[in-house]
């Protein structure tokens, strides 16, 4: 398996296949309407996208995360979180001089379940957007999520907690952070996010298999223990 990183065309047949998998695996969840931000959302088509996708060794996508790259369109979460705590940081932080981005709509394949691959999507993801250009991250997740992306270098809000967003019923909280901070989090983090950065930067669209196996092991994740499940038809 390796890690390839793309720029989003919306017209490129690998975008849609990226799209497909990711509507397949939110609608598992009952949350399809989470994936309308990487189909060409007005509000979010100001600005580039950039993926990440997970190809295994057939060459089939098993999971993948959008980067929103937020410079005149609205990312995501200040969309769908219709929160003024959540637009009043991220205009702050661009006020002083941030470049704020945010990932995105991680999804993995069923048969991946349960080795950590969105953990190493979303590390992957940090040093992807730092590649390209941000300073800073935006985050948000439901209250059941954090967990996960705490594990990722994320520091939630956790005295603006967000009831009924984006749906009612569901907490959720938001960070926003440099991502300078996400490399000072923890040893484990700092060492994987290094070798990810490292990897992107001298082959700019690829991380191989090695360094995936580097940055699990850095992590402590089961990333490439045999799976008992096989891959959908």
């Amino acid at each position: 398996m390796h890690l390839r990183l793309f720029d989003i065309q919306y017209d490129d047949p690998l975008y849609q296949d990226f799209l497909a998998e990711q509507e397949r695996a939110y609608a598992r969840l009952g949350h399809e309407v989470m994936v309308r931000f990487g189909k060409g959302d007005p509000r979010v088509g100001a600005d580039a996208l950039s993926c990440v996708a997970a190809v295994d060794d057939d060459g089939r996508l098993v999971g993948g995360v959008r980067i929103h790259h937020g410079v005149r369109g609205e990312l995501p979460s200040e969309i769908h979180l219709r929160s003024p705590d959540v637009a009043s940081a991220v205009a702050r932080a661009r006020a002083r001089g941030e470049v704020v981005a945010e990932l995105a709509g991680a999804w993995v394949a069923p048969h991946w379940k349960g080795r950590h691959l969105v953990t190493v999507l979303v590390v992957a993801g940090i040093a992807a957007a730092e590649t390209l250009g941000a300073t800073a991250l935006l985050g948000s997740c439901s209250a059941r999520l954090t967990g996960t992306y705490e594990r990722c270098g994320y520091r939630w809000r956790w005295e603006q907690p967000l009831a009924d967003a984006p749906l009612p019923g569901v907490t959720s909280y938001f960070s926003l952070d440099r991502i300078e901070a996400f490399h000072h989090r923890e040893a484990r983090l700092t060492r994987a996010l290094h070798a990810l950065g490292e990897g992107l930067r001298s082959t700019r669209e690829r991380i191989p298999e090695q360094v995936l196996r580097v940055c699990a092991d850095q992590l402590g994740l089961r990333l490439f223990e045999p799976s008992l499940l096989s891959p959908e038809p």
